[in-house]
């Protein structure tokens, strides 16, 4: 694979025009393709909303995030067993343990990696709206080009947020192919992402993050390599102001980091137990189950006073919608 043109790049980064709910209840339960395979899994109408909170990916932490504890969701899905427990402990109220949506579709479609893999896919650290990093993205570039030969070629995979701050650019100047599961919000991110790891024979990042769970689960060794973020919070009121360190927040994100820190050629024994256990493949509820959660939480949801919010914002998004393309066809007449 040589890497997406700039013009793929923009149309998979583009925000207007994809399907599904573009103002669901709970953000977590739709982003990254989450909702279409959460009701494939269990047979629940596409066109019926998510009205549960899920975390938005496999766990980096030993204990609920604030916005979890805050969501006000009638039900909490956790993709480990682990975090369910320790929320039930916090809260009193039950949580249940999510079934990885990627992994189901990966299971469904029967994916695997191509025989035909080479290379290492690399997942830089990603910043988002409220997170910059100041770290030298220069100096992991370098250090990437610079793993061994077994390693070789190497391709990048960016975040959304980083390639509207430009960041790619870069990574264009080294020559190191490009390629992303574009915005988080289309309903097609997960087989995106998919369509692009399948390619690889390794996975790597200078990050623990969603991608190190599915690369592994997948069957790509992974490597936790190269320089350290250095990252500022300007505005998540999940982690505390200003710059902050990932290897700090918790027991579980420095268990991770030591169990797959260097370089691997090899997926342990130890390595799949933990990605399996916390992708919710033991101990994810079943379709059935499922089915009864998401039918009693839309009942409790529809019967507060939370849809009325809802229909406004869904409203505000189809005016916006509608501005944005009207604009296209009359450009600075409107001004």
């Amino acid at each position: 694979m040589a890497g997406f043109s700039d013009a793929e790049i923009l149309r998979l980064c583009n925000r207007q025009g994809f399907k599904g709910f573009k103002a669901p209840p709970y953000w977590t339960a739709e982003v990254y393709g989450f909702g279409k395979w959460i009701r494939e899994y269990c047979n629940y109408p596409w066109y019926l909303p998510l009205c549960i909170y899920t975390d938005h990916g496999p766990p980096m932490s030993d204990t609920p995030s604030k916005q979890e504890l805050e969501s006000g969701a009638p039900y909490l899905f956790f993709h480990s067993l682990a975090l369910a427990k320790k929320w039930k402990e916090i809260t009193k109220k039950e949580g249940f343990v999510l079934y990885s949506p990627f992994v189901y579709y990966r299971r469904k479609k029967n994916l695997h990696r191509s025989p035909n893999a080479r290379g290492t896919l690399a997942f830089p650290a990603h910043t988002n709206i409220n997170i910059e990093d100041q770290s030298d993205v220069g100096t992991y570039i370098k250090q990437l080009l610079k793993l061994p030969r077994k390693f070789q070629p190497v391709s990048v995979c960016l975040f959304y947020d980083d390639i509207k701050k430009g960041k790619h650019r870069i990574f264009q100047k080294y020559k190191i192919p490009i390629y992303t599961a574009g915005y988080y919000y289309n309903d097609r991110f997960t087989e995106r992402f998919y369509d692009i790891l399948k390619n690889f024979k390794y996975a790597t990042s200078n990050k623990v993050g969603s991608y190190l769970y599915y690369a592994v689960e997948m069957g790509l060794p992974f490597s936790i390599y190269g320089q350290k973020q250095k990252y500022i919070n300007k505005g998540d009121p999940n982690l505390s102001a200003g710059e902050y360190d990932s290897y700090k927040l918790s027991a579980l994100y420095r268990r991770i980091h030591r169990m797959f820190n260097g370089l691997h050629t090899k997926i342990s024994p130890e390595q799949k137990r933990f990605v399996e256990i916390n992708l919710g493949l033991r101990d994810g509820i079943s379709p059935p189950q499922m089915r009864n959660i998401l039918y009693k939480s839309l009942f409790q949801w529809v019967f507060s006073s939370r849809p009325i919010m809802w229909f406004f914002k869904i409203a505000w998004v189809v005016i916006q919608s509608a501005l944005l393309k009207i604009r296209g066809l009359f450009g600075d007449q409107l001004h």
